[in-house]
């Protein structure tokens, strides 16, 4: 870490915090008739609703209140750059198709930059009350508070791994080539 100030145990409560902020607009708005959508892209189709700006907004301002030095880098708002070395990278709705369907196939990704490398990374799942926490030495699933430790399978055979994505076409060809060896190789 490039801030000594920021322990594992404070970041993780300022990521919580950030999480949470996030929820709470996600939740407000999951599966209520007057969601708005609009499209991101001249050609295809990218949507952004009302739910992601205002949570990616509620997730800048715990941000900006407890790590002002930090930057931060956001799916529907502008880059902020920062001067601590550290910079949090926010989606507010990781399936934002799922979301508008009325599915709870959506989360909220939150990571931390140290400046080299990812520290930190968080899944949360609000409607399902689960949130995934990796880095600053945890590995952990909590649920109603309730921690449960997260490790691999101690599988030393690539045909006994199971594979799952739900969005297998990002990357480039190249990438797409080696993910469907993998994939082919796995159950």
């Amino acid at each position: 870490m490039t801030q000594n100030y920021l322990d594992a145990d404070v970041i993780l409560s300022i990521a919580f915090r950030v999480a949470d902020a996030a929820a709470i607009e996600t939740l407000k708005w999951f599966r209520a008739p007057q969601l708005l959508a609009n499209n991101k892209l001249q050609a295809g189709y990218d949507p952004v609703t009302q739910a992601d700006w205002a949570a990616e907004y509620a997730m800048r301002s715990v941000l900006d209140k407890f790590c002002p030095n930090d930057a931060v880098v956001g799916e529907e708002e502008q880059d902020k750059l920062g001067t601590s070395g550290l910079s949090w990278v926010l989606d507010p709705i990781d399936g934002t198709r799922g979301y508008m369907s009325g599915t709870p196939t959506w989360g909220t990704l939150i990571a931390l930059n140290d400046g080299v490398s990812p520290v930190l990374g968080i899944i949360d799942q609000p409607y399902i009350g689960e949130r995934y926490v990796g880095g600053l030495g945890h590995a952990f699933m909590e649920r109603k508070g309730v921690r449960v430790s997260l490790q691999t399978r101690a599988t030393s055979d690539l045909s006994d791994a199971i594979i799952f994505t739900t969005f297998p076409e990002v990357g480039s060809a190249k990438e797409a080539e080696a993910f469907r060896a993998v994939a082919d190789a796995c159950k």
